[in-house]
């Protein structure tokens, strides 16, 4: 890791976390499938005990899809509950995993435009949403040769914040927190790494308002002005779990989204027209459980995901 990374200065989680861990993913490699119904189990406790973000959850799925009746838009926040449990046992799973096995578990839809970057020698910029499971996404990039660099805040205390950036440097991801993620990024971008970078729930950063899901949206501008100043495209990217017929992961890249001198609003704009299209055909997989719309980027940055 470069200097400036994850949690400088922070040093490994504690023995016992890293234990855990461990401990953890090896019972959901012996249970394969079957953990699922783990995820399932704290999905659903979540759901039923959180009745705050039980009734965003609700409210934002009614935003999004206005036709639905208020029936479907419980269920539909109940299967984001579950399939947020699903990703937290998978993220587990996944620790660590043998990239062949991780190919076999998953395909690539547009890996054209991702090796069209390599090609370029300059990296990419992965636009994402809290929408299916993105540290899957990052193992899928790992196995298709990519080398990928991310930012992340803190995600509880600080020693579960240590083991989460652990369990992700152990699969290869550079990792930086917000504070040095700039000068970080544009320097992974430019050695020909690929920055993954969540759009949605952009804290204190740079954002814009985009329409996005029925409403206005705040979105981070990070990954456009990232793609101007080093010239990589800006990819919208989606991992999301797969249909019955398909692997396990499906990872859609879409084609790169032009990004002007200045126009980053637009890009960002453009980047959440095409993933918004997936969140509609896969809205069980998207995870609404905080305010979503028009609220204050310092309002927003109080919501965190459930425990599970």
């Amino acid at each position: 890791m470069n200097a400036g990374s994850a949690e400088r200065g922070a040093g490994p989680p504690p023995v016992l976390l890293r234990v855990g861990l461990r401990c953890a993913t090896g019972l959901t490699r012996v249970l394969g499938p079957l953990r699922y119904r783990l995820g399932d189990a704290g999905g659903t406790a979540a759901y039923l005990l959180d009745r705050p973000r039980r009734r965003r959850a609700v409210a934002n799925h009614l935003r999004c899809a206005p036709q639905l009746a208020a029936r479907e838009a419980r269920r539909r926040a109940r299967a984001s509950f579950r399939e947020y449990g699903r990703t937290t046992v998978d993220f587990l799973w996944a620790n660590g995993l043998d990239l062949d096995r991780v190919r076999r578990h998953s395909r690539v839809d547009g890996i054209e435009h991702v090796r069209a970057a390599q090609e370029g020698g300059r990296g990419a910029v992965l636009a994402l949403t809290h929408h299916g499971n993105w540290d899957m996404a990052a193992n899928i990039g790992l196995s298709i040769g990519l080398r990928l660099t991310t930012v992340m805040g803190p995600v509880g205390p600080r020693a579960i914040t240590a083991l989460v950036v652990w369990a992700r440097q152990r699969n290869e991801m550079e990792v930086f927190t917000p504070d040095s993620a700039a000068r970080g990024l544009l320097r992974a971008v430019r050695r020909g790494r690929f920055a993954a970078l969540l759009c949605d729930l952009p804290g204190a950063g740079p954002h814009v308002v985009v329409d996005y899901c029925g409403g206005p949206v705040d979105f981070s501008t990070v990954p456009a002005w990232l793609a101007g100043r080093t010239g990589a495209p800006l990819l919208p990217v989606c991992c999301r779990r797969g249909d019955a017929g398909e692997p396990t992961y499906v990872i859609e890249v879409a084609a790169a989204v032009p990004v002007s001198p200045g126009a980053e609003a637009a890009a960002m704009q453009a980047v959440a027209r095409v993933l918004e299209a997936i969140v509609r055909r896969h809205p069980e997989q998207w995870y609404p459980f905080g305010p979503v719309y028009a609220e204050p980027a310092a309002a927003r940055a109080e919501h965190s995901f459930p425990t599970l």
